[in-house]
């Protein structure tokens, strides 16, 4: 008797389910590991496609279950909708990020000035061994931002220098960048610069921005650059980063600002 019930079980259901609960430690490891700096980021593309990929196989185990527990009434259905919605809560973002990659062009590197970028002065000496080189954005790409980002473009702000850097120094504080270095603009029209790093919410890869402040007769003139340090594509985040820098700047100089 109980060897024909454990032969009416469906083994899918129980692949199902244990698939899903495993890419589960897998993508905390990463982001844990990644974060604290244990893994590289080459290391932990490769370690979240194994925990994606088991929760892939997980939502198709769960859907052949399914299929078999309607035809045949094996038994594990709670197992197979474990499995799949699990399976379908891990997937949610790389879907996600699926759409980002159908939605915005493929880009690293977004500065709101594509003449002459604010430099990346310190970030290739903390930059890993396996991140891209420190590189302007060549002319084709420069094209592709024009074109997908009209609105990534200098701020200028009509008030000192002193106190433009000091507002960024305090956005960036507060938004958990690591700074790596800063000067403040000078008297004789130097422009002032910060550089910090940034990192995605969940993994924590890296991405470098500049900020540079330079004083233009009436005001501030504000440029900031966002470079991620590993892939192909950055999924439209740079461009949001600079958009979300310039919000928070705009409200802390009370909204004054001319494009």
């Amino acid at each position: 008797m109980s060897s024909r019930l454990r032969e009416r079980r469906s083994s899918l259901a129980t692949w199902s389910s244990r698939l899903a609960l495993v890419s589960i430690p897998i993508l905390v490891i990463v982001a844990i590991g990644h974060r604290s700096g244990l893994m590289s980021a080459t290391q932990a593309y490769a370690s979240m496609a194994l925990g994606f990929g088991l929760a892939g196989l997980a939502v198709l185990a769960a859907l052949g279950a399914l299929e078999g527990i309607w035809r045949d009434g094996r038994k594990g259905l709670g197992s197979a909708i474990a499995g799949l919605l699990v399976g379908l809560a891990v997937l949610v973002l790389p879907l996600a990020g699926a759409w980002h990659l159908m939605s915005y062009p493929q880009l690293i590197d977004i500065s709101t000035d594509l003449e002459d970028p604010p430099a990346f002065l310190l970030a290739a000496a903390d930059r890993p061994a396996d991140a891209r080189p420190v590189t302007d954005p060549s002319e084709d790409d420069a094209d592709v931002q024009r074109e997908a980002y009209p609105d990534i473009v200098p701020r200028h702000y009509p008030v000192g220098t002193a106190r433009v850097f000091e507002d960024a120094k305090v956005i960036v504080d507060r938004r958990g960048w690591r700074l790596l270095g800063a000067r403040p603009p000078t008297e004789t029209a130097e422009a002032g610069w910060i550089e910090a790093v940034a990192a995605t919410p969940v993994f924590g890869f890296r991405q470098d921005v500049a900020i540079r402040i330079l004083p233009d007769g009436e005001g501030a003139l504000v440029d900031v650059r966002s470079a991620a340090r590993n892939g192909a594509h950055d999924l439209g985040a740079n461009a949001e980063r600079i958009r979300a820098f310039f919000r928070d700047l705009d409200a802390s100089l009370q909204g004054i600002s001319e494009e």
